[in-house]
């Protein structure tokens, strides 16, 4: 046997071995991340529930969450509690109409209901639109277990869209995403037949969701390999989809709508010089990027509320 065939057998002898007991090892701690990341918890007490604040222990979190359920029921008059049925699932969400032709509808984050949405659905009414908060599925009053990356929501934003236009009769309808959200907005206009979507505002977009989540794990000092590996490969499980591969970096190529990217400079989640890298991939002719040097992650416009509020009124003027 030739010597080079004898040194790979004795590298995969020694090799193979010390993975399969890390991953052994391992498997607990990304069954755990996966359980409590994308898993509806029976009792949630924060997140994934209506009316409760995500991170009652922030102060930013907190100041959102009180201003949006203000201005919720300051116009509690003009909202309807809607539902559609998709992928087996009944799925909730609460329509305000201010009696326009148009409608914006909110994305947010991973595991938010749509009483977080609140808090950006606020100027909306002062811009022309109605607006559609949604509970995504596994949250709020929506059905489903599993929260699943995009993957199988954008599929639930496409029929919500369509419920805007072709049921409650919006002529046209902007997606104004956050984190995940403009994710999943990106791809539910990209992936579906949605000619009246007319624009798509996003707030803190990232190029994977693989990418998030290992910025997230680097953050809190936990070990990337195996575990975001393991994690994906849960998700891939749930889905079919490599959210390694598959996300914002490769669907933003075919968006050809207007795209409003918003992006802090202080994001550690996603990482700002890949957004600037998506942004130019963007083949769209009317587009724009506009940064904010302060704000974490989603807190953008909690740090400048006039700026964030006229970069959007700016942006939708010129629709």
């Amino acid at each position: 046997m030739p010597g080079f065939l004898i040194a790979i057998i004795v590298v995969l002898a020694v090799l193979v071995p010390g993975i399969v007991v890390m991953i052994v090892k391992t498997m607990p701690i990304a069954k755990m991340v996966f359980r409590t990341q994308f898993t509806r918890p029976e009792n949630a007490k924060a997140g994934w529930t209506r009316g409760e604040c995500s991170f009652p222990d922030n102060e930013e979190n907190m100041e959102m969450h009180r201003q949006g359920m203000a201005w919720a029921e300051e116009n509690k008059g003009a909202m309807r509690e809607v539902s559609i049925i998709n992928d087996g699932l009944k799925l909730c969400g609460q329509y305000f109409d201010f009696g326009f032709e148009k409608a914006a509808i909110f994305l947010a984050g991973r595991a938010e209901p749509c009483t977080y949405s609140y808090y950006f659905a606020m100027p909306y009414k002062e811009f022309g639109y109605n607006v559609l908060v949604i509970d995504n599925r596994s949250t709020g009053w929506s059905e489903g277990e599993y929260s699943s990356a995009g993957m199988k929501e954008y599929g639930d934003v496409t029929e919500w869209i369509k419920y805007l236009h072709d049921e409650l009769l919006n002529k046209k309808v902007l997606i104004h995403g956050i984190c995940i959200g403009s994710a999943t907005g990106l791809r539910a206009v990209t992936h579906g037949d949605l000619p009246y979507v007319e624009a798509l505002i996003a707030d803190g977009m990232y190029e994977s969701f693989y990418e998030t989540l290992r910025t997230h794990f680097i953050e809190l000092g936990k070990p990337v390999f195996p575990v975001c590996y393991e994690v994906v490969f849960m998700v891939y499980k749930l889905t079919g989809k490599n959210v390694m591969t598959e996300g914002p970096k490769k669907d933003i190529k075919k968006l050809d709508i207007p795209f409003l990217m918003i992006h802090g400079r202080e994001d550690v989640f996603s990482l700002p010089a890949k957004a600037e890298k998506m942004f130019a991939s963007c083949p769209s002719n009317h587009k724009k990027l506009v940064w904010f040097e302060e704000g974490m992650h989603s807190h953008l416009k909690i740090r400048a509320p006039k700026k964030y509020d006229e970069t959007v009124k700016e942006f939708i003027d010129t629709l």
